[in-house]
């Protein structure tokens, strides 16, 4: 409005000329592509969201209430819009109230909840798809009554025409969501790459799908920091350096028998096979020593075998220590051969007890038994 006179008998109100008529006769008149609807779109948005910006919520939004003058386009029909603010004593009161036309309005107005300026989101996705189907609406055919009509808007089954774009499917299907969480609003409209015509920008998420995708990177944060946590105490738990410990002792020791092996001869390595052969023989296969009248000790043939085997081993061990010094001759070999002989194959015992010490002598005499004298006859 303009301006306003009055006389005697009548009130004039003067306002501005729309020489283009409603958005509704438009659309009857021409099929519009999907660069003019974006256009048009687009401004009704920016009025939406100047309006919501205000607190202003308007709850009759259709395309009979947009007027057009020649390329711009402007909201009309305020008689339902409320003023919201949460210092009201009414704000709840009035908010759950049914008003508006009923094929444009939101599926919280047909449950009587308490509703916000997401009722206005709903009223302009229904716009956006007549715009783009020449004026059919989503969900409302003429044979229809109320209740078959508001079965459709909460269990909504919709046919998109193939001429429809993907991004003007997901910016109509984002702004028709029945939650009011999960649904467009006005300002993130705004900002679909449909609206702003640059396909290379990234779609807006809806608040219920930044919600989601912020508590998944707290999950995600938190299985890192628990991962962390975890090899932390691995890496400094008191268990683990001892068996940390133990296994580098295990890994020098066995570096330091297989440097021994390399670097130890072949004669030494068979000289210490043999011994650990004759340890294991000598353990299983010994026999007891008998005693034989206190004297002397009697060996079984499991001994002198086993000695005879030890004594054969040393001999060997001798005669590659002779061979590597080339110092001993085959008497000198002999001799301590027989050496060799008196010393491991004559028991200490034995020797002990025949030959004694070089102090006490005991000198070995020939036992003679003496014949009783013959009687005479």
């Amino acid at each position: 409005m303009q301006k306003s006179m009055k006389n005697k008998k009548c009130y004039y109100i003067i306002m501005e000329y729309m020489e283009g008529g409603t958005l509704a006769q438009k659309i009857k008149e021409k099929q519009l592509n999907e660069q003019e609807a974006a256009i048009i779109m687009k401004q009704i948005l920016e009025g939406v969201n100047y309006l919501h910006d205000r607190s202003i919520i308007h709850r009759d939004l259709k395309p009979e209430n947009i007027m057009l003058t020649g390329a711009n386009v402007k909201i009309a029909d305020f008689g339902l819009s409320f003023r919201f603010s949460s210092t009201e004593g009414n704000f709840h009161k009035l908010l759950n109230k049914k008003c508006g036309t009923i094929i444009y309005m939101a599926p919280e107005q047909f449950t009587e909840k308490y509703y916000s300026k997401q009722v206005d989101a709903w009223s302009c996705g229904i716009i956006l798809y007549m715009l783009l189907n020449g004026g059919t609406h989503p969900f409302y055919n003429q044979e229809d009554t109320k209740y078959d009509f508001i079965q459709k808007i909460l269990n909504p089954t919709i046919e998109i025409p193939f001429n429809i774009s993907p991004l003007a499917k997901d910016l109509f299907f984002k702004l028709i969501n029945v939650n009011p969480i999960d649904r467009y609003n006005v300002s993130q409209a705004l900002m679909h790459p449909w609206i702003t015509r640059k396909f290379h920008e990234k779609i807006p998420l809806t608040y219920q799908q930044q919600l989601d995708q912020f508590l998944k990177e707290q999950q995600i944060q938190q299985q890192f920091k628990l991962l962390f946590f975890l090899q932390y105490l691995k890496r400094n738990s008191p268990r683990t350096q001892i068996f940390q410990d133990s296994v580098k002792e295990l890994e020098q020791e066995n570096s330091n028998n297989q440097q021994n092996r390399t670097s130890a001869s072949p004669t030494q390595n068979k000289f210490k096979i043999l011994q650990i052969n004759n340890k294991h023989k000598n353990q299983f296969h010994t026999a007891p020593r008998i005693e034989s009248q206190g004297k002397f000790l009697d060996f079984s043939l499991t001994q002198k075998t086993n000695f005879k085997k030890s004594m054969e081993n040393i001999l060997v061990f001798e005669k590659d220590k002779s061979e590597k010094s080339q110092n001993c001759s085959a008497r000198s070999l002999k001799q301590k051969s027989t050496q060799m002989i008196n010393k491991y194959f004559i028991p200490t015992s034995f020797q002990e007890s025949f030959c004694g010490s070089n102090k006490n002598k005991i000198n070995l005499k020939p036992h003679k038994r003496l014949l009783p004298p013959l009687k005479n006859k």
